[in-house]
């Protein structure tokens, strides 16, 4: 036989065998063999219109028995679920997942353009346990993240704090929660105080705080709280305190709040410690104070009640607007009147704000006064994480222990029984501020911990 013509047989048997091997792809549930049943174990890339985007975890109960998981797709699935396992580095983990179907819905992104949500609570979860799972419509899946329950006890833990990342989130904020992840990489959960984005119906700019996130959304549950830039509307709308639709999709928590209309603040007891996510946009514009003093009231005592049922042993409230504001021509006095009083009586320990667009820490205050380190008392903080700073107010610089201006900064807090300490970073890792608490009791010692630049 010619060379040529074994040349063409080979290619004739090659072109035979590529046939009947995409055949056998392409109706992967048609009699299959052995060996691809094998094949599929190792998965295949989802169809981009249904590929899972955006994953996010969060809580709307209590943290060391559920997890809640949102995400979105490009077009609607029709079978959208999680499936979820003990993890294991053992790869045939995924034999023994449950598979717990999600909701699904429409979210309409601008532009006459839409996209398909989703949401699953998972339950029964063995507490302190660390769980691998995954999000897809039982085709396209998404890549295995995981997640941690916490402990139905006191245990220590960690958890990142950071304060408004708002602008060129994609640019300038992303190193910084880079290296805040890089500082706690086991940290429990990341906690924003607000102001997340510019303007919080721009699904543009929720992609940029995302894609800046990574994995780490999808792999540490979020606690947020909404800043005033959450209430922002198209140019053109009418100004009100709606939430944009995108905020309810995207965050679980839980439904535990005042019972007012978007003002998504709640409680959630995490291994010891009650933290209170207060919703106080409404108490922003004090000229329009006795229009909206109903719905403070009702806040504050709803507020009043979390407090008093607080069985922890720490009592930790985040918000946006700051009760000693620290950047210019801020100055909420009647917030302070509606609050303080019960962050006095309560024994709140810890305050976490933002808003002001820069990093201040106050001594322990009560009454508005500083106190004596071992008397009872509040430490008020503010943080900014993204990169637009303000200038310092003056008007309450006395009652700080530490202002740093035009820095980017996130917190890591440990939590160990009777002990929470606070380090306060640099988007470069810098330790630049610090202080424990010291539990005796209801009471706390204060001290501060020497920052090394």
């Amino acid at each position: 036989m010619k060379t040529s013509s074994k040349a063409l047989l080979a290619f004739l048997v090659f072109a035979g065998s590529l046939l009947a091997l995409t055949a056998q792809e392409a109706a992967p549930h048609a009699g299959k063999t052995a060996a691809a049943e094998k094949r599929d174990r190792w998965g295949t890339a989802p169809a981009p219109e249904f590929a899972p985007q955006r994953i996010l975890l969060g809580w709307t109960a209590d943290p060391a028995h559920t997890q809640a998981i949102t995400w979105r797709t490009a077009k609607l699935a029709e079978t959208p679920q999680v499936q979820f396992a003990v993890a294991s580095a053992n790869p045939d983990f995924i034999a023994a997942a449950v598979t717990v179907a999600a909701t699904s819905g429409s979210l309409d992104i601008g532009m006459g353009k839409t996209v398909a949500v989703y949401r699953a609570n998972v339950e029964g979860l063995k507490p302190a346990t660390h769980y691998l799972y995954r999000v897809g419509d039982g085709r396209n899946w998404g890549e295995w993240n995981g997640f941690r329950t916490a402990s139905e006890s006191a245990r220590p833990f960690s958890f990142i704090y950071v304060g408004d990342a708002q602008n060129d989130i994609r640019s300038r904020w992303s190193r910084l929660i880079q290296a805040a992840y890089a500082k706690a990489p086991q940290a429990a959960f990341v906690l924003h105080a607000g102001d997340l984005v510019a303007s919080g119906y721009r699904d543009d700019l929720w992609g940029e705080w995302y894609d800046s996130m990574g994995f780490i959304a999808a792999n540490i549950p979020t606690l947020a709280v909404p800043g005033n830039h959450e209430l922002e509307k198209p140019a053109g709308t009418p100004k009100s305190g709606t939430l944009p639709a995108i905020w309810k999709q995207q965050f679980s928590y839980p439904q535990n709040g005042p019972g007012l209309d978007d003002n998504e603040s709640y409680f959630l007891d995490y291994q010891g410690v009650r933290f209170i996510s207060l919703n106080v946009n409404i108490m922003e514009n004090e000229k329009n104070y006795d229009a909206v003093r109903p719905a403070i009231e009702k806040e504050a005592a709803w507020l009043e009640g979390a407090l008093k049922s607080n069985p922890n042993h720490w009592t930790v409230i985040y918000q946006h607007q700051g009760m000693y504001s620290m950047a210019n021509n801020r100055n909420y006095v009647k917030m302070r009147e509606a609050l303080l009083p019960l962050y006095d009586k309560y024994g709140v320990d810890v305050v976490l704000q933002g808003h002001d667009h820069l990093y201040a820490r106050s001594r322990k205050l009560a009454g508005g006064k500083i106190v004596a380190a071992d008397a009872p008392g509040t430490i008020y903080m503010i943080s900014v994480s993204g990169p637009k700073m303000y200038e310092v107010d003056p008007r309450f610089e006395p009652l700080m222990a530490k202002v740093i201006p035009h820095t980017q900064m996130f917190q890591v807090i440990d939590v160990d029984g009777d002990r929470m300490t606070l380090k306060a970073y640099s988007s470069e890792g810098d330790l630049l501020d610090g202080f424990q608490l010291e539990k005796h009791g209801r009471r706390s010692v204060y001290s501060a911990l020497p920052a090394a630049h």
